[in-house]
């Protein structure tokens, strides 16, 4: 199935997000933004998400690439931000953190829910929502489980735990097989071992 996606901006969140990614020489951090937002709707489309939640994850997750990297660990403790020493080891790691403190102070966005999914897509977390769950798969480019589970038009209904399955499945690959010298964030660990399907 060819998926088709949408780049008409419909609302002033999107036209925002597009403006700023336009000014900073950034469109194609838009194009990904638009990409997972996309494949976010039509996941959550089998749950009966909030389509303005999800949209709003979705397009605000990376917004943080709006700044230089090497400003991350500053703007984290100029925040006040809970540091991690692996978060200072790679304050790329920070990303998640900092594109929440970007939705709140600069696009007003108060949807707890919404900014914790935003904070947990690259790592998730514990006893993640179905809201992080669906973010932070549909934010891991060139998944072809994901393809696979939701494209699949011969498939039935999805169920929740395919989808869980699938989380794991993801998060698993990425942990164990990790770039030479990359490090690892505690948090993806413990939502690995959150989500390790129980023997039965």
């Amino acid at each position: 199935m060819v998926m088709t996606i949408s780049y008409h901006t419909s609302s002033p969140l999107e036209e925002a997000v597009k403006s700023r990614f336009k000014e900073a020489n950034l469109l194609s951090e838009y194009t990904k933004a638009m990409i997972v937002r996309s494949q976010a709707l039509e996941l959550a489309s089998h749950f009966g998400l909030d389509r303005e939640q999800v949209s709003t994850a979705a397009l605000l997750h990376n917004i943080s690439r709006l700044l230089p990297e090497q400003e991350y660990l500053h703007i984290a403790e100029d925040c006040g931000l809970e540091i991690l020493p692996e978060e200072r080891q790679n304050p790329s790691l920070l990303h998640q953190k900092i594109s929440r403190i970007i939705a709140v102070e600069q696009f007003n966005i108060s949807d707890k829910e919404v900014l914790n999914a935003i904070a947990c897509h690259t790592t998730l977390r514990p006893s993640a929502t179905l809201l992080d769950k669906i973010l932070f798969l549909t934010t891991k480019q060139h998944n072809d489980n994901l393809k696979d589970l939701v494209f699949n038009q011969q498939k039935a209904p999805l169920t929740i735990q395919e989808l869980n399955t699938t989380v794991y499945s993801c998060l698993f690959n990425l942990l164990h097989s990790p770039k030479v010298g990359e490090i690892i964030h505690p948090l993806a660990m413990a939502a690995l071992g959150d989500l390790q399907p129980q023997a039965s």
